[in-house]
């Protein structure tokens, strides 16, 4: 390598850097290389690669910048891909040990759009199995590592992608959330994340396949990563919600603290937030108020955060119902009642939901366009609303207990592991973008990130506005201590 270092650099560094002739791909490929055969055994991250077609392919990358021919915006950069996404003659098992063998014919839309701008996507990060949960471990591949702390988990599903970045296996990486899988993790590994407006990104080639409310983003080291990784995934026929000529709104002028509008909403008796990771949102909330900023606590839509978060668990739990393997289906309709009434037990409304009849869908639709409605109105006074991401830090590997059985440990108190969904949910229901940012440690030296939320397709300008508030915070990557050690 030469004067840049893995451990730090952004991928727009590493961009410039090639792009100036200062590193080549080969030599970012070996640098890579050399930190997952020195940390890929702690954190079981990376699981899966093609090495001699990485190598082969990132010569002909050097030669064909060394001959001066025209280079697309990813040329040369080696990458790992979230392995939830088809990718040619490159297993592709989704954590399903029904998949360990599948080795796609083609590549999914992603996968295709960052080849087609230069990259080299050459291996392969674990994922929990059919991406469903918020930690990452399965039958194939066994669990991911946090590298903060090596007993926690490292978040899902996006858990595996999420470690690379901050390990220096790579500094791109794509992940996808339905429940908040590019958020969660991005937060619990200190590292960015952009969960798209819904429709933006194709997700052809997914495993499972894209859904109502499940999207498509990318994960780095800075909001600038983020932004040239958006701009990659956008540039195809099938972006935008598929419409011809449509082009994702820009935010060209950098935005000054003192005119933003931001609304908090840091805590909720829902899905109630441990106080080592309110207070640093807090806390942020406090920094940009004091540059000007003009901070509101109290707005929230005009529909209760209960109504909101019902309604998201309805289409959530009916739209990954296909996943219920047909030898439990029956039981799970014989739970549900025949019937769509709330009843304040969680069991039956997961059979309840996930048996939804369609004359129940279209009425939780309607719920979300009132709940859009209500969010286009905050957005009306506010530019971007400000959460957290979950309730707590990173927490200790919990994968032998089933999901309903897992708790959180917040204030003391333990919590439903589901209230993870809650924060998740309240930009995923309504299809707003949210990019995740860090925002400091806590006192155990575990990451916390927050979220920022806007309005549909404002996903420019919420990375345009990450990108000054980290600036504001002082908040920046910071490699793991596995990684500096």
């Amino acid at each position: 390598m030469t004067t840049l270092d893995l451990t730090t650099a952004t991928t727009v560094q590493l961009l410039i850097a090639l792009t100036r002739r200062q590193v080549s791909s080969v030599e970012l490929l070996d640098g890579m290389l050399a930190n997952i055969d020195r940390l890929n055994p702690a954190v079981n991250a990376v699981v899966a690669t093609d090495i001699e077609r990485a190598r082969a392919e990132a010569e002909a990358a050097d030669h064909s910048r060394a001959a001066g021919e025209r280079c697309g915006p990813l040329h040369g950069l080696p990458m790992t891909i979230k392995d939830c996404y088809e990718t040619l003659d490159l297993v592709t098992a989704a954590g399903a040990p029904e998949l360990a063998e599948h080795v796609p014919q083609r590549d999914a839309d992603v996968v295709r759009l960052l080849r087609r701008a230069g990259a080299i996507v050459w291996a392969k990060t674990n994922v929990p199995y059919m991406a469903g949960d918020h930690q990452t471990y399965n039958d194939v591949y066994g669990v991911t590592n946090n590298p903060w702390d090596l007993t926690r988990t490292s978040g899902g599903s996006s858990g595996g992608a999420a470690v690379a970045v901050a390990c220096g296996f790579t500094t791109a990486e794509i992940g996808s959330d339905i429940g908040n899988s590019i958020r969660q993790p991005a937060g619990l590994n200190g590292i960015f994340g952009l969960k798209t407006t819904h429709g933006l990104v194709s997700g052809r080639g997914h495993i499972p396949a894209a859904s109502d409310l499940g999207v498509f983003g990318p994960l780095g080291r800075s909001c600038g990563d983020l932004r040239i990784l958006l701009e990659v995934l956008t540039n195809s026929g099938s972006a935008f919600g598929g419409v011809p000529g449509a082009e994702l709104p820009r935010f060209e002028q950098q935005p000054d603290i003192a005119n933003l509008r931001i609304g908090v909403w840091a805590d909720d008796p829902v899905a109630p937030v441990d106080s080592s990771v309110k207070d640093l949102v807090a806390r942020a909330a406090g920094l940009l108020a004091d540059e000007g900023a003009q901070v509101d606590a109290d707005i929230r839509p005009a529909v209760a955060s209960a109504d909101l978060h019902r309604t998201y668990m309805r289409l959530l739990n009916s739209t990954l119902s296909p996943g219920i393997p047909n030898d439990k289906w029956d039981g799970v309709v014989a739970k549900s009642g025949g019937t769509d009434e709330f009843i304040d037990d969680h069991g039956v409304m997961f059979a309840r939901d996930s048996a939804l009849s369609h004359r129940g869908w279209i009425a939780a639709n309607e719920q979300r366009a009132h709940a859009q409605a209500a969010w286009a109105d905050v957005f009306a006074d506010v530019d971007v609303m400000i959460a957290p991401i979950q309730p707590v830090a990173a927490f200790p590997h919990d994968v032998e207990r089933p999901y309903g059985k897992r708790t959180l440990s917040v204030n003391g108190s333990d919590e439903p592991y589901r209230n993870i969904l809650f924060w998740a949910g309240l930009a995923t229901m309504p299809h707003l973008p949210s990019v995740a940012i860090p925002i400091g440690q806590t006192a155990e030296g575990l990451p916390v990130g927050m979220q920022l939320i806007g309005p549909k397709w404002s996903d420019h300008k919420i990375l345009s506005m990450g990108e000054e508030i980290s600036s504001v915070l002082g908040q920046h990557f910071t490699a793991p201590p596995l990684v500096t050690a």
